[in-house]
């Protein structure tokens, strides 16, 4: 692959890992179906799948209640606002009580709606200090990426973990 299009293939890397809805698992994926099956190169697209994800927390941390709070003063967006509330409320409703972990544990879980967006929606939401709840989505994310680099690999055979539950 020449340069241009390596680079191509990294800004696409970056910006799946910072879109809401794909974040590290559609980068992950995206870079394993687009790459010459080179652990170098499998492992560079996921430090740049990491930092790329990790890139809105902190911003969604600072941003997300005040925002919320004007849009529910808006008369467009007030019925969306209220549902992403209530939508991000029950999900921190099951953190609440350890917290910290279950944030881990909850960026950590490679299923749709279970990433760093929501974990950091969640940590604002509950007034987790950024002290702590940075960290947990870093390695949350981190061990996120890392399952998916497992399952697009190979090496972690979903196949298998079904054949072994669902008997």
């Amino acid at each position: 692959m020449n340069l241009f299009g390596t680079f191509i293939n990294e800004l696409m890397v970056l910006g799946l890992s910072m879109l809401p809805v794909s974040e590290i698992r559609g980068s992950i994926i995206y870079a394993a179906a687009t790459l010459d099956n080179s652990v170098f190169d499998l492992f560079g697209m996921y430090v740049l799948s990491v930092i790329g994800n990790f890139i809105p927390v902190p911003f969604i941390m600072m941003v997300f209640r005040p925002i919320l709070k004007w849009l529910k003063k808006t008369k467009l967006l007030r019925r969306f606002a209220h549902w992403l509330e209530d939508r991000t409320k029950k999900k921190a409703k099951k953190l609440s009580k350890i917290s910290v972990g279950a944030l881990y544990v909850f960026v950590a879980i490679p299923f749709p709606t279970t990433g760093a967006w929501t974990g950091a929606m969640i940590a604002s939401l509950l007034n987790i200090r950024y002290k702590y709840a940075l960290p947990a989505i870093l390695l949350g994310i981190m061990t996120s990426g890392l399952i998916m680099v497992l399952i697009c690999t190979g090496v972690l055979n979903l196949g298998a973990l079904n054949a072994i539950f669902l008997k």
